[in-house]
């Protein structure tokens, strides 16, 4: 079987699940190409049995470069997909939007993964609940998610369409309502503004190349950040080397403070299930 494998991750912790799903997937003697979500748009999906498709969770659902990407597939008829993500404590509907959105374009959704992962964002604790995640046992079960989707794949055409997955949306709660409020147009108005700071930029390009909606220009004489189309993922203040790419995050940090507990909250529980293990004292990250 050929398998083409999608992925779009900001911290790392997706395009690891990404390469470990390859791993699994070539282990049983199938073929295995993985790419950036910035370089699929180019390729055709015919050539492949079975599509995978990653992302981190961004306000409890997929980032919207992730859900534009999906909505500017060319439609196919009964190509099997699954779908995989990496999140800091809650999932949410991250699965059902996808899904729903892969399903109009004539997807069989096959299969999901999903994974806890090191969280970095700028108005957070730079420790976070979910650090040293996806821990070895994650990765493990990445693996053999791997190595039996193509078997799975397989069974369904076989005529077994009980494997075939659905999703229930989830929005009777605080963090499904959550996404409904963050419309561009109030992201666009809370986010810090981002300026260059031209006596640290050195021009690398690493944020340019690697902002995830192409909407940075470094190169001009009055660089271009934050530029219409911004998904305001914050990524390239991350990434400067330099520090040169500045905000303030004093207002947005109090704002988000309330958030900590409740991720706390919902940890412990799955603590107790045995579904999340904990590597930092996440109780004190409040």
């Amino acid at each position: 079987m050929n398998v083409l494998v999608i992925y779009f991750s900001q911290t790392g912790g997706t395009e690891k699940i990404a390469k470990i799903i390859e791993q699994g997937i070539l282990t049983r003697g199938n073929k295995c190409e993985i790419i950036k979500i910035k370089s699929a748009n180019t390729k055709d999906f015919n050539e492949f049995d079975l599509i995978g498709i990653g992302t981190p969770t961004f306000f409890y659902r997929e980032p919207r470069n992730v859900r534009a990407f999906i909505r500017n597939i060319k439609s196919v008829l009964g190509k099997h997909c699954f779908i995989f993500c990496t999140h800091g404590s809650i999932i949410g509907n991250t699965f059902y939007y996808m899904s729903k959105e892969l399903s109009k374009k004539g997807f069989i959704i096959i299969g999901s993964f999903d994974s806890y992962s090191n969280s970095s964002i700028q108005f957070y604790p730079k420790i976070m609940h979910t650090a040293k995640h996806p821990d070895e046992i994650e990765l493990e079960e990445a693996k053999k998610f791997g190595e039996n989707i193509c078997d799975i794949s397989l069974r369904i055409q076989n005529g077994n369409l009980n494997l075939i997955q659905k999703f229930e949306l989830t929005d009777n709660t605080w963090w499904a309502r959550n996404p409904k409020l963050l419309t561009l147009e109030r992201l666009r108005e809370n986010s810090p503004k981002f300026k260059v700071n031209l006596d640290k930029c050195t021009e690398c390009l690493i944020c340019q190349d690697n902002c995830p909606v192409n909407t940075i220009d470094i190169e001009i004489d009055h660089p271009e950040i934050q530029k219409e189309g911004c998904i305001f993922c914050w990524y390239c203040e991350k990434l400067c080397p330099e520090g040169a790419i500045e905000a303030d995050w004093t207002i947005i940090r109090k704002a988000a403070r309330g958030n900590l507990g409740r991720y706390v909250k919902i940890l412990k529980e799955a603590e107790i299930q045995g579904k999340f293990r904990p590597y930092v004292d996440y109780e004190k990250i409040i």
